[in-house]
């Protein structure tokens, strides 16, 4: 297996995060008999990790990555359709907030939990690779010190703030 370029590691990072939090809503959801407690509790802890880790996420790859694909590689429409899932999975956040003073949707959290996954395996398994065969060397250290300065805000899950919210 090929070693991940350095710049891309702390996005590789985050993204095993995301699968266990991914992992944790299906194995959450496969339980009989969930109330709306059990359900409440989920979406806040998807909440959480968003606010923590995912937002955080989104913003280097937004900001620092996607970018300057776009600027040496040109127009990718992968890139385009990963911007649309990061819209997607804000519309659901701010839709699971909203429903934790009733019952969040359980249809809701599983769609959010699939998508999770796949947009991360995309990411790794097609951008990625992309990114390490056709970047310019240079661009692609410029690609990395753009990710570590938008991280370098020291985002939650940098200080180990979340481990509590992905126990399963």
């Amino acid at each position: 297996m090929a070693r991940r370029h350095e710049s891309l590691i702390p996005l590789s990072h985050g993204h095993h995060h995301g699968l266990v939090l991914s992992l944790r809503i299906r194995r959450t959801l496969a339980r009989s008999g969930l109330d709306a407690d059990a359900l409440r509790e989920l979406a806040r802890a998807v909440v959480a990790f968003f606010e923590s880790d995912l937002a955080w996420h989104f913003a280097a790859e937004e900001e620092g990555l996607f970018p300057l694909m776009e600027a040496n590689l040109g127009r990718l429409a992968l890139i385009e359709e990963l911007r649309e899932e990061h819209d997607r999975f804000r519309a659901w956040i701010e839709a699971l907030r909203r429903s934790m003073k009733t019952t969040p949707s359980a249809e809701t959290l599983q769609a959010f939990g699939v998508l999770l996954h796949d947009h991360i395996r995309k990411e790794e398994r097609v951008l990625f690779p992309i990114f390490e065969q056709r970047m310019p060397p240079e661009e692609a250290r410029r690609a990395g010190e753009a990710i570590a300065r938008r991280l370098a805000v020291l985002s939650p899950r940098e200080r180990g703030d979340i481990w509590p919210l992905l126990d399963i």
